[in-house]
């Protein structure tokens, strides 16, 4: 098994794939190389300054302020009870981050005796480490930026590439094409059918249906959609980095040797998911598995709720919608290397811009003053449109 790790180093973001023989199989997003002490949203294994707001003894809960609008939540459990009065100021670790509306969960540290200030402590890993700890072993990794490979090197990390070219390293690499659709709530099987995947806050559902797809019956389409829908099924929730309980309602199988098969099947697909636990069917039919929650989703990283009505979407969120525009002018800036280019940019993306402007002294330092950022009024708030200057 050939795991492989592609790492961009960009000014406003550093994202990773990992690609397991050939095949994308887990993303990864954090801050820029440089913004690790501006990230102060709970990430697992972060730590931070908390002054404990409630105590519910009904729930067995400490509920923690974390500063920054962000909460969370621990047990309560004797060996610090003491230590979590209300208005306490304590350190913790973050074990798994906030989603759905629910707070951080948390894991006391120690009291905080120097009573600092609420959010997020040092040490403030690189992100560049920080990615290359959470993904594991890996026979070689790729990475864009000269000086990020002389860090990995240093940090004693082998076979470590450098890709110096013009292109985008994820379009080499072939991973651009595996994040098409990763927001879709539709996805199309090889041979005709589709998957439905919606992720709710109690559980993620996933339907199947044989759409297009043909057989010679009607047992033969089910089968080869169940088999073509596993496939790309637990591909899509290892790469939209899914967690929590999964429910899959799968075609019906009226043939015990094609079920033995199938629950055959299923079982090889499980090395997507590491973690997995409970998986089994139903009385219903139905296929169910819990996967532990080590972080969000991409829909919960990179969306937000819309107030929309009658039914709310999920608009990009503006600093996932910002980065997109930033990357794309980097894109642009390297692919061009003689061109002058316009980043032209919606109210709310100038406007949140307007907090970071180290990305714009990055895009600078590596490419010269041969671009220009501007809200014109034509794209829309959290639009953009990137073009040469004539």
């Amino acid at each position: 098994m050939n795991r492989r790790l592609i790492i961009e180093c960009g000014v406003a973001e550093t994202r990773a794939a990992l690609i397991i023989n050939g095949q994308l199989f887990k993303l990864w997003f954090g801050p820029a190389r440089g913004d690790e002490h501006r990230y102060t949203e709970p990430r697992e294994s972060h730590r931070f300054v908390g002054k404990v707001t409630r105590i519910d003894v009904g729930l067995n809960a400490v509920f923690v302020n974390l500063g920054n609008n962000v909460s969370g939540f621990l047990p309560l459990k004797p060996r610090y009870q003491k230590e979590c009065n209300e208005g306490a100021s304590i350190i913790v670790d973050v074990k798994a981050p906030s989603r759905q509306g629910k707070g951080a969960e948390l894991r006391f540290v120690q009291t905080d005796t120097d009573k600092s200030q609420l959010g997020r402590i040092a040490p403030f890993d690189d992100p560049l480490l920080e990615v290359v700890t959470a993904i594991g072993d890996v026979d070689n990794i790729v990475v864009n930026d000269g000086r990020a490979a002389q860090a990995l090197d240093s940090a004693g990390y082998k076979n470590v590439q450098h890709h110096s070219g013009t292109e985008n390293l994820f379009d080499t690499e072939h991973v651009s094409a595996g994040l098409d659709g990763i927001f879709d709530r539709f996805v199309s099987l090889p041979q005709g059918g589709v998957v439905i995947i919606d992720e709710t806050q109690a559980l993620t559902a996933i339907d199947v249906d044989t759409g297009s797809l043909v057989a010679s019956s009607s047992s033969r389409l089910k089968e080869r959609t169940a088999f073509a829908a596993a496939d790309v099924i637990f591909q899509q929730i290892s790469i939209r980095n899914i967690s929590g309980h999964v429910v899959i309602d799968f075609p019906s199988l009226s043939s015990d040797v094609v079920r033995s098969k199938f629950l055959k099947h299923l079982k090889s697909q499980t090395d997507w998911l590491p973690g997995l636990k409970q998986a089994s069917f139903s009385k219903s039919g139905l296929y169910s598995f819990t996967l532990p929650r080590r972080g969000l989703s991409l829909l919960e990283q990179f969306t937000e709720a819309s107030p929309a009505s009658p039914i709310a979407g999920r608009p990009f969120a503006i600093e996932y919608a910002t980065k997109i525009a930033i990357r794309t002018l980097e894109n642009t800036l390297r692919s061009n290397p003689s061109q002058t280019i316009t980043l032209d940019v919606g109210r709310l993306i100038f406007d949140y811009l307007t907090g970071y402007p180290e990305w714009a002294s990055r895009l600078r330092d590596r490419y010269g003053p041969r671009f220009e950022i501007t809200t014109s009024g034509k794209c829309e708030e959290r639009s953009f449109e990137c073009s040469e200057q004539r």
